[in-house]
């Protein structure tokens, strides 16, 4: 099945970003999966070369990731991984590391390791401002082809809360502290026991770092994100929401679904 041929409640655009509307979520995610295996298959079909690709890591990534897996044409032989955020001072094979989430859902199903892993060392807390410019050094030499990306529920990209979300940022990579809505969002996701529990500080690639590759696909299912949904759509573009940077990207495509888009249909 194309994804021309799964059924959509609605199709519109908001500024530059495109937007496909799901009866449920597993459809969202098998949508936002064939689209993104799509821009892997036709870039590996132009070019001999490695396809760049950067992941989120949270549960409502889940039927998109697992649409990835089951998808038959994608040579991930070619592909390097990278992800864009990551716990201060959990290392990779902790419960709660999103590089553990990774290769539980996609990495090891796929055979992505290696050198074709590019990975924030999250339980690097001695010289945090070095591992961000080793990351950045990373992401400079080998640019990313496409994001894979959520919306919080606060609206943050990554971990780029609305108090520390930067659309000119200089930098590529940094440390920033977690606001109160990221971290209860956390909490929701089912990681934590507590809210004590939940790091108050994180790696995070920046805002300009995720919109420089040429297609951003963001999957956004659930009830939680209705009111994120809302202010990136129909919100001012700037960082108190900052998912509202997407509406400026030519290339950013947002599937949800019917609960993720009850306000705005």
């Amino acid at each position: 099945m194309s994804l021309s041929d799964l059924p959509t409640i609605a199709r519109f655009s908001v500024d530059s970003l495109e937007v496909f509307v799901y009866e449920n979520r597993a459809l969202a995610g098998r949508a936002a999966a064939q689209g993104v295996a799509g821009q892997i298959v036709a870039r590996q079909q132009r070019s001999p070369g490695r396809v760049n690709v950067i992941f989120a890591a949270a549960p409502s990534q889940n039927e998109f990731l697992a649409g990835l897996v089951a998808h038959k044409e994608i040579d991930w032989s070619r592909v390097v991984a990278f992800h864009m955020d990551e716990y201060l001072g959990i290392g990779g094979d902790h419960p709660i590391s999103f590089r553990r989430y990774l290769q539980e859902h996609l990495f090891r199903l796929v055979g992505l390791a290696g050198d074709r892993l590019r990975l924030i060392p999250g339980e690097q807390v001695e010289r945090p401002l070095q591992t961000c410019l080793d990351y950045e050094d990373i992401l400079r030499a080998e640019p990313a082809d496409i994001v894979c990306a959520g919306i919080g529920e606060n609206g943050h990209l990554a971990f780029n809360d609305p108090p520390v979300a930067d659309f000119l940022d200089p930098v590529l990579v940094k440390v920033v502290r977690l606001d109160a809505a990221c971290r209860n969002q956390q909490l929701h996701d089912g990681g934590f026991e507590r809210l004590a529990d939940v790091p108050i500080h994180g790696y995070t690639l920046t805002i300009p770092a995720l919109l420089r590759a040429p297609v951003v696909s963001v999957i956004v299912p659930g009830p939680r994100k209705a009111n994120a949904v809302l202010n990136t759509l129909h919100g001012p573009i700037n960082e108190a929401c900052p998912a509202t940077a997407l509406r400026r990207h030519p290339g950013a495509q947002l599937y949800l679904d019917r609960d993720a888009a009850r306000l705005v249909l």
